[in-house]
């Protein structure tokens, strides 16, 4: 194992995030109003948007969670990176991307606003706010796990630390200083999966040897005694239960024309996926190399550690902390525009442009301080991307293309179809599971802990199910609605 210095690699990462910051804010400087705050004054091109896109999807999930899951059960164990996820990427630019650009939306909870009136936007908003601050929670858990194996820091210590930087940087940045540092941040991101794929490589002696190690069993992408229902379910996670996130929408809505938020996202889904398959590779092959300490979220920051000189390996970092700083920042730049223009509607439409800015900054810190509370509870990073991929999701992916599409169905169609959406995977995912362990002896706070870290299997296929449970829903209450604005009046 080469010798990393802790103090140069903290000094590193000090200039590296002021060096961030202090780009961030100088090109958001000129932002006067929450609009400019929240999508950079509409201008956005095909190149930084493409990157912007790419940096923020591609998060610690990518590097850190799926590649130990795929280092721990090939690639049935986290079949979602980075295949599920470019479909996804794809799936937005046909069905997502142009049309709601072309409505001149600020979030996803404008367009239910609109569609399926206040009732529907409000829901939205909590919904989506839950979501995002769960996916920063997990952002900060990475980098938790990427200084404590680093810099031998503990682990609480390193969560106050980095929401403090991101809060501060999201603060006074907006969306133009995110999507500024995004163009940097891809570069390493880029540039620090290269160099660990290689370096990897070369302790097989090279790509070819490399990829000769992986094992067929590994390649498999059913687990053993999975169903054809269960794979289907596992695909349908990533490539539907992400496809309308406030995170990515928010660039689309920032772009400069519909053309351009169409092209970016298919262009940042190419590069996604070229990117996203070295680490998939790192967890096959790497999974053979005996390398202390390479456990669960911990995979990756060991086996750079062990393979890379310490100049690479510091700059690796920087990449990891690339991956996390340009999601996180993402989450919660996505609640704060949910909280002060959805969530607070009332006080944000009779406030003045300034007041509205300092609201939209002060949402930020809050965000910022619910996503610390959650990384605090702890849990595996995979798990809990995983888990808040599906939380509601199916109801408001239902609503969102038939309300974006056609004009069948109104407030309650899009409303009932949410709701039991909610309440099916609370059911399945919290409800159920915590039922059984409880049943079978374990005491209240060790089951909680069960469910929540995901040891407790949730009901194969409940994703699906819950997005037949929302389909089923719409098309009822919708033709119900329609039918009672043609009856004839009495």
């Amino acid at each position: 194992m080469h010798e990393l210095s802790p103090t140069k690699l903290a000094i590193f990462i000090v200039l590296y995030v002021a060096a961030q910051i202090g780009i961030g804010l100088w090109f958001a400087r000129g932002a006067k109003s929450d609009t400019d705050y929240y999508l950079a004054g509409r201008k956005l091109g095909f190149l930084p948007l493409s990157l912007s896109i790419f940096a923020t999807w591609f998060g610690a999930e990518t590097i850190l969670g799926s590649s130990a899951a795929i280092a721990e059960g090939g690639l049935a164990g986290a079949r979602a990176e980075p295949f599920g996820y470019a479909i996804c990427l794809v799936g937005m630019a046909i069905l997502i991307a142009g049309s709601i650009r072309e409505k001149g939306y600020v979030t996803i909870a404008d367009f239910f606003r609109d569609r399926f009136g206040h009732h529907a936007e409000l829901l939205v908003a909590v919904i989506s706010v839950i979501i995002s601050v769960i996916w920063a929670g997990a952002q900060l858990l990475a980098v938790s796990a990427i200084l404590e194996t680093a810099l031998n820091i503990p682990g609480v210590i390193t969560l106050f630390v980095a929401a403090a930087i991101v809060i501060f940087y999201c603060y006074f940045g907006g969306l133009m200083g995110d999507v500024v540092t995004d163009i940097i941040q891809g570069v390493f991101l880029i540039g620090g999966a290269v160099v660990l794929f290689l370096a990897v490589a070369q302790q097989f002696g090279g790509v070819g040897a490399m990829i000769g190690s992986i094992q067929t069993e590994q390649l498999r992408l059913v687990s053993p005694g999975e169903s054809v229902f269960g794979r289907v379910d596992s695909w349908a996670i990533p490539v539907l239960g992400s496809l309308v996130t406030q995170e990515v929408i928010t660039r689309f809505l920032a772009a400069r024309n519909v053309k351009v938020a169409r092209r970016a996202c298919y262009s940042a889904a190419g590069l996604y996926l070229a990117v996203g398959c070295l680490p998939v590779l790192i967890g096959l092959a790497g999974a053979h190399l005996d390398i202390p300490g390479a456990d669960g979220d911990n995979f990756i920051p060991a086996l750079a550690l062990a393979t890379l000189p310490p100049m690479l390996a510091i700059i690796f970092t920087g990449a990891l902390f690339s991956a996390i700083l340009s999601t996180v920042d993402s989450n919660l730049l996505a609640v704060s525009s949910l909280v002060s223009i959805n969530i607070l509607r009332r006080f944000h439409s009779h406030a003045s442009e300034k007041l509205q800015l300092r609201t939209a900054r002060f949402a930020t810190v809050g965000a910022g301080l619910l996503a610390l509370c959650v990384a605090m509870a702890g849990s595996d990073i995979y798990e809990l991307i995983a888990m808040t991929s599906v939380f509601g999701q199916g109801g408001i992916l239902i609503a969102t293309l038939f309300g974006l599409r056609t004009r069948f169905g109104g407030t309650r169609a899009a409303l009932l179809s949410i709701y039991v959406c909610v309440i099916f995977n609370l059911m399945t995912l919290l409800v159920l599971p915590l039922y059984d362990s409880l049943s079978g002896g374990m005491g209240l706070p060790a089951a909680l802990s069960a469910v929540l870290s995901g040891d407790v299997e949730p009901i194969p296929g409940y994703f699906l199910y819950s997005i037949a449970a929302s389909l089923i829903t719409y098309v009822l209450f919708a033709s119900f609605e329609k039918r009672a604005a043609v009856a004839p009046a009495q």
